[in-house]
């Protein structure tokens, strides 16, 4: 069964080859670390954002929980890749998003329409340290999820992201130790104003020390 799109399947590449070889269609750089870029980039898209960076961002906390690079290979096999995990439909209204249609691995139209897989699943399968992925937090996967999100209109923003439920423990803290400061800063300034010498006493002494003196 080949790869649908909105219901309609696509016969295979060489209609969209034909076309692209007709409109000549421009390319975007594909620049950036293996296995980090965003579905965008690969597909050398000319309207790249900095939603890019989410993705990438994205697959490095992916890295961290699964200790190794997620979407290994070139362009072509980074999509391949990326696939197993969102969904050839996914990436597919990508390519067409960015008018990158010709950009879509050919072998791709030939085969079984992928579904998306859950992440945390597909983590189990991919990681390297098991043990290490059962004590990480739903709310990290969920983050990473977001940022892995194949359209980029739709990814997460880095407002959002700094948002996320995963960060409240941090924000949490940063209260508790903005409270403390306040506090001791009060504390520090009530103690100041006990200590010092009222300004008729300030002049008793002076007086004293004069008197003394002579």
């Amino acid at each position: 069964m080949p790869l649908h799109s909105s219901g309609i399947a696509i016969g295979g590449a060489g209609l969209l080859k034909s076309k692209g070889d007709r409109m000549q269609k421009r390319e975007g750089p594909c620049v950036g670390t293996k296995g980090f870029r965003a579905p965008e980039v690969l597909f050398r898209s000319v309207h790249q954002g900095t939603k890019l960076d989410i993705w990438s961002a994205g697959a490095t906390l992916l890295y961290f929980i699964i200790g190794r690079t997620p979407f290994a290979g070139d362009p072509d096999q980074n999509i391949k890749e990326i696939v197993k995990l969102k969904g050839s439909e996914d990436l597919w209204e990508v390519a067409k998003l960015h008018n990158r249609e010709s950009s879509f691995p050919a072998d791709l139209f030939d085969t079984k329409s992928l579904s998306p897989v859950k992440l945390r699943d597909w983590c189990s399968r991919n990681t390297r340290k098991l043990d290490f992925l059962e004590i990480i937090p739903q709310s990290l996967i969920d983050l990473v999820d977001k940022c892995l999100t194949s359209n980029p209109r739709l990814r997460i923003s880095a407002e959002d992201a700094l948002r996320h439920e995963f960060f409240a423990p941090c924000y949490e803290t940063w209260r508790k130790q903005k409270l403390h400061r306040l506090r001791f800063s009060q504390e520090s300034q009530d103690l100041g104003s006990t200590l010092t010498i009222p300004e008729s006493s300030q002049s008793c002494s002076i007086v004293n020390k004069v008197q003394v003196a002579n």
